[in-house]
């Protein structure tokens, strides 16, 4: 069996690690706590919706920084539901494709949550950056939602896309990979229309210090929005770049190597990302020092 199409391909780096996974352990009670009832499998865009509201007002309620990723990633997901199911705007060529990818990208990052509420490694460099900021005292809540999204996306969109694509049977078909590519560009679009609600949300919900100074006037907020969108289409370009490896390698041993090199890719971007938050919680009496050390993310980006 094709491992990329059913299981996340895990860059093991450790013994423990190997162990870890033969041998999963017990469900710890802050997992219990955030994800019981949740479906960790979601099958289509609606599902997705559902899990990642409740995992992020479930981690709200416990004053955990890990809720600022889903809070924006369900944002992103329910202006996807509302252009493939609620609208009729007919942006999407493959409106069934994209709901069922949103199910399986969802499903990525919600394992990626169950490990770390267990305390235990991902398997992924990105992730595990990411997570280990949540103990860093004073971090923005933008730094929080930027080292999500950097894993989410440089490591687990393009095994989604692969592994959505290879269940619809679609590896050789090019009518088909053009219409996905389609449908995988139009997201940017509805990135770019989310932008204030994520502003909003970063400074109104998490008084987030960054979100505050790049909403202070309307220009500040084009141009920060412009450079955001600018280094996400970036990211989503390389994405189908990975995507194409992975489709174009025939043995299991190659498309294992294109994982790893999305892994360090990944993992290089969360390492610079969090080196640039230490420079933000070093200078965040003043804001001063908070524009230098957001000048300094978006330098890192």
């Amino acid at each position: 069996m094709n491992t990329l199409t059913s299981e996340r391909p895990l860059a093991m780096s450790s013994k423990q690690t190997r162990s870890s996974a033969a041998c999963p352990p017990a469900v710890s009670t802050a997992r219990r706590a955030v994800l019981e009832g949740v479906t960790m499998k979601p099958a289509n865009v609606a599902e997705a919706l559902v899990a990642l509201e409740t995992v992020a007002a479930r981690l709200r309620d416990r004053n955990d920084p890990r809720a600022v990723f889903p809070d924006v990633y369900a944002v992103i997901t329910r202006r996807v539901k509302e252009a493939v199911i609620d609208g009729t705007d007919g942006r999407f060529l493959e409106p069934a494709w994209i709901s069922r990818l949103a199910g399986i990208f969802c499903e990525y990052y919600l394992s990626a949550l169950g490990a770390s509420l267990d305390g235990r490694s991902t398997g992924v460099d990105a992730w595990d950056v990411a997570f280990q900021c949540n103990s860093a005292r004073g971090t923005a809540a933008a730094v929080h939602a930027l080292l999500g999204i950097n894993a989410h996306i440089n490591y687990d969109l393009a095994l989604g896309l692969y592994r959505n694509i290879v269940q619809h049977g679609a590896e050789q078909d090019a009518r088909l990979l053009a219409r996905y590519r389609h449908d995988h560009d139009i997201v940017n679009e509805i990135l770019a229309a989310a932008m204030p609600e994520i502003f909003a949300i970063l400074s109104e919900r998490y008084g987030c210090p960054l979100a505050r100074i790049a909403t202070f006037t309307r220009d500040v907020q084009r141009t920060v929005s412009g450079g955001v969108l600018f280094l996400l289409k970036m990211w989503r370009d390389r994405v189908w770049d990975d995507l194409l490896s992975l489709l174009a390698e025939k043995r299991e041993a190659d498309r294992r190597a294109v994982v790893a090199r999305m892994n360090q890719h990944a993992g290089t971007i969360a390492r610079t990302f969090a080196a640039g938050n230490g420079a933000l919680r070093a200078g965040v009496r003043s804001a001063a020092g908070v524009r230098s050390a957001a000048l300094t993310l978006a330098m890192a980006a």
